[in-house]
């Protein structure tokens, strides 16, 4: 992967918070045997109950509160690494509007899957919970990023409880007769030429040696040792998959330093600029970005063109599922609007106003 940089990391966790709070889509996972129950009926831990403040409920579904700091979080999270100055007004009025829209609709499917009596294992919780903090380079990372959003672990986990029962049950009572055929993703094939293109690109493998910011002059000296001795190593023979297992400090390293596909345009640029100047089974010398010391290794190269029907039809048919589903959902929660009673509390976003 070529996106380590502070930005994707904050994209990650709003993606990680914004799927807790809003449970619609992701494949359902399988429950075990022991431990499993329904979700409660109740609001999960950190969530009012129907008596909450006015002030800090933004709706409410059947009586149910939906929550004005689960609603600022998910707003928040839709304008990850922006400035707040960039923001105008009327985009800010319609996120609202959309984020507030998607927390009722959760909870109307939570409440259906409640009633279903749609079970989930604390172990199954658990693998999630471990799945997601792993993601993290560091388990200080994932603790600074609960803290940062005022979340603790219990009720991130009863978050994931819920995603998970209603992921379940949307898989099992809403969406289990969806079907892709192959005329169907040869037809989107032939359709869509425009998206059927991809640019130039190289197999890229890495050994990262990092230096963190703000390090010292004996630190940034020891990782290029470091890095010199891996180089010296490669250049008498040695494996780059292997030097990348033993010494590499990137997330590659367990794949044999393998980052995948590497776009014209798609990562940082001195590593770009030596990439896609070496030929395949070449490996560069030591190049310097602000994550330390790397060294890369060419594995193929793949032209600007057309991507071939066999290489496209596996993301079509995963597209064509998510489109379908999605239709099906929105069909469904429909039904839920129908019979659910609402109320919006939510006062309109001002120029001073979050």
């Amino acid at each position: 992967m070529w996106c380590r940089v502070t930005r994707a990391r904050s994209a990650l966790c709003a993606m990680l918070l914004t799927a807790a709070v809003l449970p619609w889509a992701g494949p359902a996972r399988a429950s075990g045997p022991a431990e499993a129950r329904p979700p409660s009926a109740g609001p999960p831990a950190g969530r009012a109950h129907g008596a909450a403040p006015a002030g800090d409920v933004v709706a409410r579904v059947n009586g149910q509160p939906v929550l004005r700091r689960d609603f600022d979080l998910a707003v928040q999270m839709q304008f990850s690494g922006r400035r707040p100055t960039s923001v105008r007004l009327e985009e800010l009025r319609a996120v609202r509007d959309k984020v507030l829209d998607r927390l009722i609709d959760s909870e109307l499917l939570y409440q259906a899957a409640s009633k279903s009596g749609a079970a989930v294992a604390d172990g199954d919780v658990e693998a999630e919970f471990t799945r997601i903090r792993e993601r993290f380079e560091k388990p200080e990372t994932f603790q600074q990023m609960l803290k940062d959003n005022q979340v603790s672990e219990a009720q991130f986990r009863e978050q994931l409880r819920r995603s998970l029962a209603v992921t379940r049950f949307v898989d099992k009572e809403v969406t289990g007769d969806l079907k892709v055929t192959d005329e169907d993703v040869k037809l989107y094939y032939d359709q869509n030429p425009g998206e059927m293109k991809r640019s130039e690109a190289v197999r890229l493998s890495e050994i990262l040696v990092r230096v963190p910011p703000g390090a010292s002059a004996r630190a940034r000296a020891s990782a290029r040792e470091r890095i010199e001795a891996i180089l010296k190593e490669l250049r008498a023979g040695g494996d780059f998959a292997d030097l990348a297992r033993r010494h590499s400090e990137g997330p590659e390293a367990k794949r044999g330093g393998d980052g995948g596909w590497l776009p014209r345009g798609g990562g940082p640029p001195p590593i770009e600029r030596a990439a896609f100047a070496m030929q395949p089974g070449d490996v560069s010398d030591i190049i310097e970005t602000r994550l330390g010391y790397h060294i890369v290794k060419v594995g193929e190269r793949r032209p600007e063109g057309a991507i071939p029907f066999d290489e496209a039809k596996a993301l079509i048919r995963a597209k064509l599922l998510v489109r379908q589903r999605e239709e099906k959902l929105q069909e469904y929660v429909g039904g839920l609007r129908q019979k659910a009673r609402i109320e919006r509390h939510l006062t309109p976003a001002s120029p001073t106003a979050g």
